[in-house]
């Protein structure tokens, strides 16, 4: 299995939690007897899914540099060869 096949089975994957957690969250809601913090609770889920959702898929779409600037703050390693090169 390619390394894409495996990022597109964890997309679809992420896809489907954050359904299924959105699903859930509705029928809490409407559930005159669930508890407030079970709510809260299961819109931490679904808002922690869409994240990593939202990130996987800047990744996966976007490049890799630009990812690892943004989201681990690492400068790319052919920016640190020539900065260093440069200096």
């Amino acid at each position: 299995m390619s390394d894409q096949d495996k990022m597109l089975a964890f997309g679809a994957w992420l896809n489907a939690k954050k359904l299924q957690h959105t699903n859930e969250l509705y029928a809490l809601s409407v559930n005159v007897k669930a508890p407030v913090d079970a709510l809260r609770i299961k819109a931490g889920h679904m808002e922690a899914t869409q994240h990593i959702l939202v990130a996987f898929s800047e990744l996966y779409n976007g490049d890799v540099n630009k990812f690892m600037v943004e989201y681990l703050g690492q400068v790319p390693e052919d920016e640190e060869k020539e900065s260093k090169e440069d200096g």
